[in-house]
């Protein structure tokens, strides 16, 4: 049959054995199948009719033959639209053929992630919201074609749900309306990839200069390993990820049942306690909850009381967890909502015998994340929420986590990015602890006499820091996620002493001023001819070479902008000389021009022309917005100061791991879960768990190899009964492996078997 696709014309046949190879070079794959199960969208359903196009022509691929077509072509790269879905259908249906072969020598292409990979270049989203990756959306958005999915076929029933009536059909008993709409979606499947694939080249290619960018050779070598934009490793870990969903984990529900219970128990008792106070959670409670903190606040005038920019008192966790041993009410109320949360966010979500989790492959950052029903990558350590799961009958969890990974990539990244001379990896190389190392710095104390609390100190410091956090950030962080209460000196010597024991840190963290002026200028269009011109100041246009230079972003007038956007008396750095009320007003007009973008609590100060820091940062913020690469050649689009930093590091670990995960999951392994740099796998109890562990470890470590080249990766491991740390670990002789088993209240904490290369 003949297939007209924008004004071109394409013949397709039904494939035999006895056709052979019939496609020339990299060709599109489609696969249409049997429903899938709304209950259970894991399962995979089953392949009812495949079509591939290679430009030229195309053929249709029964069911009996998909076997023998892909040996035929086994030489060739296929290209798919969500290629972790296809895949998984092709290997069902021909489980002879090794279809992930394609996959391990970099000669699969998935259209859904590389139109991902390139908005994430070009507009710094991920393109992951209803709609936004489907592939009649990339046929409209790339070339420009109308892929209709409301087809019906002469019955008036939908073509696209209608496949499975022709499980075992051959093609020529198939309507050809029905191949007609499979046809059209593998050609554009194969259009897509290559306006995808240019646009990915031209991308990079005009991306030089882009902070974390290192040389052309470099990029090159990366896109020839990891693919544009690093596509093969996001490909890598969608499969796995795909798979880790439909293995799931296993829930007790002997144990749930009397958490759930505990949990409403608790919960019901501190809203009843919560009522003596006059508060009750739910509808008007935020009214409630200001009047009671104002009541307190008045009674309670040496204690720190923090407001938002409408005057209201603050009730975010943080400044609430700070008030809570001043104020019981406040104990109370933070008590409440954390068994609340841990009872309707987790453990009632927990009614089925095993939990699917569902994954993205791709955030903006480079990790993954969990979303639908339960964020299996967020769930808490405490409130035995974990222990709900366990591995099936006559299995245990091994749990293999990297150790301070990002600390890791942070130190590579410092010497083979920016070319620094890095004290962070001299001490990874030395097998050093880098909390302690830290705190030795900061108390003056030798290593060996550094104390658990103020080792604990230093932990929050070591990884908020290298995302540039502020001061006040950083003790909230250091309160919220570790527990760690610090006073303003401490933060501020701690801050100083992590300097001081990572120089290299002061160059990375450099605010790159006139980097930062020129996008002030540029966004705000200060440029010397423009200044010249509003003001009748030509002191900029004398300084220029030539006329076309007098149009570019001015960098000493970007800088002007911040200065008058922050300061009532802004005076020149040179002679301390006061800004002309020329200059002012110029100025004043032009940070005007980006009032809507500003965040509601600044554009007055704007309108009113009120400088101030918090406007001054706004209009920062917003100007700053730049690119930045990871050290695997993915670039991140239209990210502030803070991103820049937390990408290069954050990044490059996520794509180690994702590259563990799938050595992980081709080398036969049952992995339940992935939490960004750890992972759960389910091994039988009477296997050598060592020997397990050891695999797992030597493929994590391979797999994070792969980008971090020169500093030694760790990884510590554990058996466990249960999905739970918190428990005291016994010794198996007949193993040599240390198994977790429930902790004993008041029971000294455990250690972890360890290996490193």
């Amino acid at each position: 049959m003949e297939i007209v696709f924008k004004n071109n014309t394409y013949p397709f046949k039904p494939w035999k054995p006895a056709d052979g190879r019939v496609m020339t070079r990299t060709f599109a794959f489609d696969t249409e199948t049997t429903l899938i199960e709304d209950a259970r969208p894991w399962v995979t359903p089953a392949y009812v009719l495949g079509a591939a196009f290679d430009g030229k022509q195309g053929v249709f691929v029964p069911r009996d033959h998909v076997g023998e077509f892909f040996a035929a072509h086994d030489d060739l790269s296929v290209v798919a639209h969500n290629a972790p879905f296809d895949l998984k259908v092709i290997q069902q249906v021909a489980p002879k053929f090794d279809i992930y072969k394609l996959v391990d020598e970099n000669r699969a292409w998935d259209t859904l992630l590389l139109h991902q990979l390139l908005t994430l270049g070009t507009t710094g989203g991920i393109a992951a919201g209803k709609g936004q990756a489907t592939l009649e959306h990339i046929a409209k958005m790339y070339l420009g074609f109308e892929l209709s999915k409301d087809v019906t076929d002469a019955a008036g029933n939908s073509v696209r749900l209608g496949y499975g009536k022709f499980l075992n059909e051959r093609p020529d008993k198939i309507p050809p309306v029905y191949l007609q709409y499979l046809a059209l979606d593998v050609i554009a499947t194969l259009r897509a990839y290559v306006v995808l694939r240019r646009r990915l080249a031209n991308l990079l290619k005009a991306s030089t200069g882009t902070y974390g960018y290192v040389s052309r050779k470099r990029l090159r070598n990366q896109v020839q390993q990891h693919g544009p934009q690093t596509h093969h490793i996001q490909l890598k870990a969608a499969v796995a990820l795909s798979a880790i969903s439909a293995t799931g984990l296993n829930v007790d529900q002997n144990r749930r049942g009397p958490l759930a219970i505990e949990l409403s128990t608790e919960a019901e008792r501190l809203k009843t306690d919560l009522a003596t106070h006059g508060y009750l959670p739910g509808k008007g409670s935020d009214k409630a909850l200001q009047a009671i903190l104002s009541r307190y606040a008045r009674g309670l005038p040496n204690v720190q009381w923090r407001r938002t920019k409408t005057g209201k008192l603050a009730t975010g966790k943080d400044v609430l967890a700070d008030l809570a041993a001043h104020v019981p009410f406040v104990d109370l109320l933070l008590k409440y909502k954390a068994v609340s949360k841990l009872k309707v966010t987790f453990v009632d979500k927990l009614t089925t015998a095993t939990v699917h989790p569902r994954f993205r492959t791709l955030t903006r950052s480079g990790r993954t994340s969990s979303y639908g029903g339960l964020n299996v990558q967020n769930l808490p350590r405490e409130g035995k929420v974990r222990e709900c799961f366990v591995p099936g009958p006559g299995c245990v969890y091994l749990a293999a986590d990297y150790s301070t990974i990002e600390l890791v990539t942070l130190a590579q990244a410092c010497e083979t990015q920016f070319g620094l001379e890095s004290k962070m990896a001299g001490a990874i190389r030395e097998g050093q602890d880098l909390h302690k190392l830290v705190a030795a710095q900061v108390t003056g104390k030798p290593l060996a006499d550094v104390t658990k609390a103020e080792r604990s100190k230093a932990k929050p410091i070591n990884f908020g820091k290298p995302g540039g956090m502020g001061l006040t950030t950083l003790r909230a962080y250091a309160k919220v996620n570790y527990g760690v209460d610090l006073s303003e000196d401490e933060v501020a010597t701690m801050s100083d002493g992590w300097f001081d024991t990572f120089p290299e840190m002061r160059a990375f963290l450099a605010d790159e001023h006139e980097v930062v002026w020129t996008r002030v200028a540029q966004v705000l269009g200060l440029t010397t001819a423009d200044h010249a011109a509003k003001t009748g100041n030509d002191r900029f246009l004398r300084r220029t070479q030539n006329a076309h230079e007098a149009n570019r972003p001015n960098e000493y007038l970007g800088a002007m902008a911040l200065k008058v956007a922050g300061d009532p008396a802004p005076k020149r750095s040179r002679d301390k000389q006061p800004y002309s009320p020329e200059d002012i007003a110029y100025l004043w007009e032009k940070l005007d021009t980006v009032k809507k973008q500003l965040p509601e609590v600044v554009r007055g100060a704007l309108v009113k022309r009120e400088p101030s820091y918090q406007l001054r940062s706004a209009v920062r913020s917003f100007c700053d917005r730049a690119g930045v690469f990871t050290l695997t050649g993915r670039l991140r689009a239209q990210t502030g100061y803070c991103e820049r930093h937390n990408t290069v590091f954050q990044g490059l670990a996520a794509d180690g791991a994702k590259i563990a995960m799938w050595k992980l999951w081709r080398a036969g392994l049952r992995v339940v879960n992935f939490i960004h740099d750890e992972f759960i796998v389910e091994v039988p109890e009477d296997a050598n768990l060592t020997a397990s562990a050891e695999l797992i470890k030597t493929l994590m470590i391979d797999g994070m190899k792969e980008v971090v080249p020169t500093l030694p990766v760790k990884v510590e491991y554990a058996a466990m009964r249960r999905w739970s740390k918190g428990a005291e670990p016994v010794f198996d002789e007949q193993k040599r492996l240390l198994v977790w088993e429930p902790k004993p209240k008041n029971s000294p904490a455990p250690t972890v078997h360890s290996a490193s290369m």
